[in-house]
Formats: C-alpha cells, sequence, structure tokens
C-alpha cells in the first residue's frame, strides 16, 4: 500500500520492541487508556479448577467460569470481553494469566478485537501467561483486526513450568472499509517470548510489517492472503514427530490456507505459522490445529467455544 510521507513518517514511531514495553514510552495524550487484568486459576479439593483469584479493570469484563469439555468436567473456560469499540490511539492493555497445581484452563475472547485509525502513537497491548507445577494452560484470542493508519505493538510472554504445558494463538487480520485490496494498517510489530520459570529461554517468535515495506501487494510474499496466525503448543506430548505430523495432517488441505508447522528449540513443542484468504479460513485452521494439539497434549478432545 502506497503511504504519503506524512503517515510513513508517523508508521516510523513505532518503537522496537524492548525487554519490558510496557514500562518504555509512556503515552503523552491525557485521553489514553490503561488497563490491567489478572486471573489465577487452582483447583479445588474435588479436583474441579477455579478462578482462584480475578481482577479486571476497563476494557475487560470477566464471563463467570464455564465447564464445556463433556470429557473432562473439571476443565475451566472463561470468555473475557471487552466493554469499547477496540483498541485506539495510547491505549496500554495488560492481562495476566496464571495456573498452578493440576489446573486446566482455557481463555478465550466473545470476539475480535479492533485497532483503530491513529493519529499519532500507537497501541500497546502486553498478555502474561504463567503455567506451574503440573497444569495446563490456553489462551486463544480472536483475530485482531487492524484499521488503516492503525499502530499496534503487542507482545506475548509465556513462562511454562517443565511439568506443565500451554497452547497459546495470536491472529491478525487488515480490513479497509474503503474496499481497498491492501494492507491497510501503517504497522503491526509483535513478539512472543517463552521460558521456564528459571529464566531459560526456549523460543522467541518476533515480526514487524508495516505499510510501505515491501511486504504490500508483493505476490511472492502475500499473495491472496489477508490474514495471518501463529500458534505455540508448548509441553507435554508435542516434541515428537508423530505429534509434528497429525497437527500438520490437521491443517492439510483447507481452502483458502496455507500452515505450516515445525518444532521448537530444546524440544520446547510446535510453532505453527498460518496465513489464510479472509476471517473465516482463519478461524477453521486455528481451531483445527488447536484442537488437535489439545487432543495431543491432553489426551481428551475438547468441545467447541461458541462465541
Amino acid at each position: 500500500m502506497a503511504a504519503s510521507s506524512k503517515r510513513d513518517r508517523a508508521a516510523e514511531t513505532v518503537p522496537e520492541i524492548r525487554t519490558d514495553p510496557i514500562q518504555a514510552h509512556a503515552p503523552n495524550d491525557k485521553r489514553s487508556r490503561h488497563g490491567e487484568s489478572r486471573l489465577e486459576f487452582a483447583v479445588d479439593a474435588e479436583g474441579r479448577t477455579f478462578l482462584a483469584s480475578h481482577f479486571a479493570t476497563y476494557p475487560h469484563h470477566l464471563t463467570r467460569v464455564f465447564y464445556l469439555d463433556r470429557a473432562a468436567p473439571q476443565a475451566a473456560t472463561v470468555y473475557l470481553q471487552s466493554l469499547s469499540g477496540g483498541l485506539t490511539q495510547d491505549d496500554r492493555v495488560a492481562l495476566r494469566i496464571s495456573t498452578t497445581g493440576s489446573a486446566i484452563a482455557h481463555v478465550t475472547t466473545q470476539a475480535a478485537t479492533k485497532v483503530h485509525s491513529m493519529e499519532h502513537g500507537f497501541a500497546r497491548q502486553h498478555v502474561s501467561l504463567a503455567a506451574a507445577a503440573r497444569s495446563h494452560l490456553e489462551f486463544l484470542a480472536d483475530p485482531t483486526i487492524c484499521f488503516p493508519r492503525s499502530r499496534l505493538v503487542a507482545q506475548t510472554n509465556l513462562c511454562v513450568a517443565a511439568g506443565a504445558s500451554a497452547i497459546v494463538g495470536d491472529s491478525y487480520m487488515w480490513h479497509d472499509p474503503r474496499g481497498a485490496d491492501s494492507m491497510a494498517f501503517d504497522a503491526l510489530t509483535t513478539e512472543t517470548t517463552i521460558r521456564r520459570p528459571d529464566g531459560r529461554l526456549l523460543a522467541l517468535d518476533r515480526s514487524r510489517l508495516r505499510s510501505g515495506s515491501g511486504l504490500a501487494g508483493n505476490p511472492s510474499l502475500l499473495g491472496p492472503y489477508r490474514a495471518l496466525g501463529t500458534l505455540f503448543a508448548v509441553g507435554r506430548g508435542c516434541h515428537d514427530a508423530a505429534a509434528l505430523a497429525e497437527v500438520r495432517a490437521a491443517t492439510a488441505d483447507l481452502p483458502g490456507v496455507y500452515a505450516g508447522v515445525t518444532h521448537m528449540p530444546a524440544e520446547a513443542g510446535l510453532w505453527l505459522r498460518i496465513l489464510a484468504t479472509d476471517g473465516v479460513a482463519l478461524r477453521n485452521a486455528m481451531e483445527r490445529a488447536w484442537r488437535q494439539c489439545h487432543l495431543t497434549m491432553l489426551g481428551w478432545a475438547c468441545d467447541k467455544r461458541r462465541k
């Protein structure tokens, strides 16, 4: 997408991700919104996962805990809802989720998140996840939709204990209400870091896309694809060739989807990248990948999370 010099200069103001991006680059706009929400899952005396502690500020709202899996009625699901119309200029939003003991928790969103157009600055979203002991944590948000002139910095930090496991997915798509067939946003910077509790780095995935970078409209790089997703499956059962083949088969031959899966370093688990022609194809591929990873890791099939 061709960008004017003014817009290109604005895109350049989006910072590179640092060790702790939440502490840096405080917004100057007094209208900016700050919010941090926390969820802590534990297990009761009967082995059922419950919310041991929770705290939510604007723009988040938490539903009650649902028990949706017939194969494992002790597993908990929480829908994270948004009270806002999406992320706007200079927003700073943080989310922290943790699981302990033998808790099994799935956290998702009720719908896609919009990133609106911005005159200056950028929005920042930080997700911190921790799976301790023998627990299993899943965080799979619906796609983030980037509008024209939007700029987003998104960071996910995942800490997984040696006996624990986690499935984490994020996905993005871009939309121009004017109907332009191009990369609509100014800049999208993402980073996912996976570590052990002692700080040892297992994997790092970092990317930065911006208008005018040569990606937009280049058929050799994006072709017909207008949406992308990434999924990490860390921990139990995902380090061998059989697990990789099963996930690859689950995402093969899907219409409008180009997907690849590989092992992460140090036998940490699986890493999956998906390109899709639209949001429907992306959701289908991400759900199939999640369900197969879940089955491989826990040994039972999860039921559909209705939205």
